[in-house]
């Protein structure tokens, strides 16, 4: 008989509730249940991030398609930092004590995946009623490290204190710990000390029915602007804010590439995106476009002669990065730039492109140069290689079987 699984995050997605956003839980819990599983996904009715809002009109309903969804009232807000976030945290912290127990199968797997990590309590309440349910806390993101490093939030601060007990309530109780970050089992030895913890790193991934078998052409003319037929084209697509980086390549195109046949487009929207439209105003080598339904993003990549993504220089990045974003430009076979200062990334272990120095718009220069300077050919490859490690290492179904390696070993 398959056992039942219960995946709890706020900000997940699902065809099921919009069309929006990142669906990692979605696509692995069609694979347990391809594989015997029972899964529940549990979510708020707001997401900033995927941005989607479920209608809802009481403070809970279980949608019923594809996948059994219970959704969790929450409110809508237009900032990552607005205060209507963290009371989402607790009303969806609150709310969830008083899950409909009855309509839903009982876990004997629940999956809290980070952020928030408040519903730790509600796990371990959870378990005290359940006593054979297995725990596992999926880390995304490595919190406090990430309001730390790139809010400068105060160690001392009280909202710091507070996620950092989080956190260690989670690494500390969890029977398992996931992670999609390669390395962070290195930054969870450091809080835990001598205390043994289980870890297997599942990153993020390619949906190939999901994502990339549901792609659809659509022809770029970057809002009118008449590029030249040899132009070379640099391509960004996704959040414009402060974790990525990307006025150091507007440094580098306003420094170098001005009134040249060499162009950066953007596409997407992000709390830095304002900012960053001034610093690049007046050169006309640099492109901002509206974002684009994901389905049109794989014609985006391919009219590209390079894709382009960066990280700051923080220790929060040393021990890795999984952004959906760089799945999706490897599958595309179109090659990489990637600033970033990352050991063992995973451009470098694929050979899909080359890596800049984080924060460095000289070096940003120099690698684009080499870019043109590559012989077709060479490029070509590089981007088949990118595809090809994709294809082989990273599809959800392989991810998934890692996931079901991980559910075997708890009830050995």
């Amino acid at each position: 008989m398959g056992k039942n699984i219960w995946i709890i995050n706020e900000h997940l997605s699902s065809p099921d509730l919009s069309e929006n956003g990142h669906s990692r839980h979605f696509t692995l819990g069609q694979e347990f249940i391809k594989n015997g599983y029972d899964v529940t996904l549990i979510t708020s009715s707001y997401s900033h991030n995927p941005k989607r809002e479920v209608p809802l009109k009481g403070l809970m309903k279980i949608v019923k398609g594809n996948i059994r969804t219970l959704v969790i009232k929450g409110f809508a807000h237009e900032s990552s930092s607005s205060i209507i976030r963290i009371v989402n945290w607790v009303l969806f912290f609150i709310l969830l004590f008083f899950a409909p127990l009855m309509k839903l199968p009982k876990p004997d797997i629940i999956i809290l995946s980070s952020t928030p990590m408040i519903p730790v309590y509600n796990v371990l309440f959870f378990k005290v009623f359940l006593r054979k349910t297995q725990f596992i806390f999926e880390t995304r993101d490595l919190w406090p490290l990430t309001p730390k490093s790139i809010g400068n939030y105060s160690e001392k601060s009280l909202f710091i204190r507070i996620l950092s007990h989080l956190e260690y309530m989670c690494y500390s109780k969890a029977d398992y710990i996931v992670s999609v970050i390669k390395n962070s089992d290195k930054h969870i030895r450091s809080l835990l000390g001598g205390k043994k913890f289980k870890f297997q790193w599942i990153s993020n991934g390619i949906d190939l029915k999901g994502f990339a078998s549901n792609q659809k052409d659509k022809v770029w003319n970057f809002d009118g602007s008449k590029l030249e037929d040899d132009a070379f084209i640099v391509g960004y697509a996704g959040t414009l804010g402060k974790a990525n980086a990307m006025e150091y390549v507007i440094d580098s195109f306003n420094e170098f590439y001005k009134g040249s046949k060499c162009y950066l487009v953007m596409v997407g929207e992000g709390g830095e995106k304002q900012h960053l439209m001034k610093q690049a105003k007046g050169n006309n080598n640099i492109l901002f476009l509206d974002s684009v339904k994901r389905e049109y993003l794989m014609s985006f990549y391919q009219r590209c002669d390079l894709l382009y993504l960066s990280w700051r220089d923080l220790e929060l990045y040393r021990y890795g990065v999984s952004a959906n974003k760089l799945f999706e430009y490897m599958y595309s076979k179109t090659p990489i730039l990637m600033s970033c200062n990352i050991p063992g990334n995973i451009i470098e272990e694929a050979n899909c492109g080359l890596i800049s120095n984080a924060e460095n718009h000289s070096d940003i220069k120099m690698k684009i140069e080499e870019f043109k300077r590559m012989p077709n050919p060479d490029r070509l490859q590089l981007g088949i290689n990118g595809r090809e490690y994709v294809v082989q290492n990273l599809t959800y179904v392989k991810l998934a079987k890692d996931y079901l390696g991980v559910f075997k070993e708890l009830f050995r």
